[in-house]
């Protein structure tokens, strides 16, 4: 038993985690909870989007036991908006969220940003329309609520925005065609109320095989998935500020063709770091 504990200490250490003191390893033993250091700074993004953002991918057994240095508040609490250790899955409003871009998202930051903590706002909704995520929405004034909680802390500072949404607006052409006006819109709300206005904002593009499963290929479908393609691609030219990170290379785990598998959340979630990183 005593070996069992100390290679699997071994093993948590060389991966740069850190276990919850709520999980339990097969060894049966409870180590302790990271808390936040208040001695650094913690960068804090939001997390906004669909299904694609709350996490498609495939769940390993490792994948609960939180990443050293990367907190989150959970999409649903009933307790007090207060940090926790991140781990998989971050969105926990629906059952079919599983693992996501969002912390090898912050795994990246972290490479480039070592002396700090990222803390994670998830917001993601599965089959959230634009509409869902507009001011004045549940979700939004919980992001509201809980970006006022944790600005309480000096040591807090709001670093950005993610956002991988735009696959609900593809089902109709009004909705595609507003969606570009919607997005801007949104942008503009979240500047004013964090009252940043350059919060870094990064847009991720629908998949490049989203149109070509058999749910969605209809070339009037396509179309409207194309519309809102170019709007998330025109973003940067656009609004001052924001970036863009493409889909290009990815693979699908469902055969919808709608999801991202494992690997490319890993993927996306390393190039919309490095999209933020370039920003003011």
């Amino acid at each position: 038993m005593k070996l069992k504990i100390i290679v699997l200490l071994i093993f948590l250490c060389s991966a740069n985690l850190w276990p919850n003191e709520k999980t339990k390893v097969d060894t049966g033993v409870l180590i302790q909870q990271e808390i936040p250091d208040p001695t650094k700074k913690m960068f804090v993004f939001i997390l906004m989007g669909q299904s694609n953002m709350a996490g498609y991918g495939e769940m390993l057994t490792f994948d609960s036991i939180p990443v050293k240095g990367v907190f989150y508040i959970p999409t649903v609490t009933k307790t007090p908006y207060i940090w926790e250790p991140a781990a998989h899955p971050l969105h926990n409003r629906l059952s079919s969220d599983r693992f996501g871009l969002g912390i090898p998202f912050a795994v990246e930051y972290l490479k480039l940003n070592p002396n700090v903590q990222v803390g994670l706002l998830p917001l993601g909704w599965g089959g959230a329309g634009i509409d869902m995520l507009k001011k004045g929405t549940p979700v939004y004034d919980d992001f509201i609520a809980k970006i006022k909680r944790v600005l309480q802390n000096k040591n807090v500072v709001v670093k950005g925005v993610l956002l991988h949404q735009g696959e609900s607006d593809t089902v109709t052409e009004e909705l595609a065609k507003s969606y570009e006006s919607k997005l801007h819109k949104l942008i503009l709300d979240i500047r004013q109320d964090v009252e940043i206005n350059n919060l870094p904002f990064v847009a991720g593009n629908l998949a490049e095989f989203y149109g070509t499963g058999p749910d969605h290929c209809k070339p009037e479908r396509v179309a409207l998935i194309n519309i809102v393609k170019r709007v998330l691609r025109d973003l940067p030219s656009k609004v001052d500020n924001c970036g863009f990170v493409e889909s290009a290379g990815c693979s699908s785990i469902d055969k919808h063709m709608v999801h991202f598998d494992r690997e490319s959340y890993i993927t996306l979630g390393v190039r919309y770091a490095k999209a933020i990183m370039i920003l003011k």
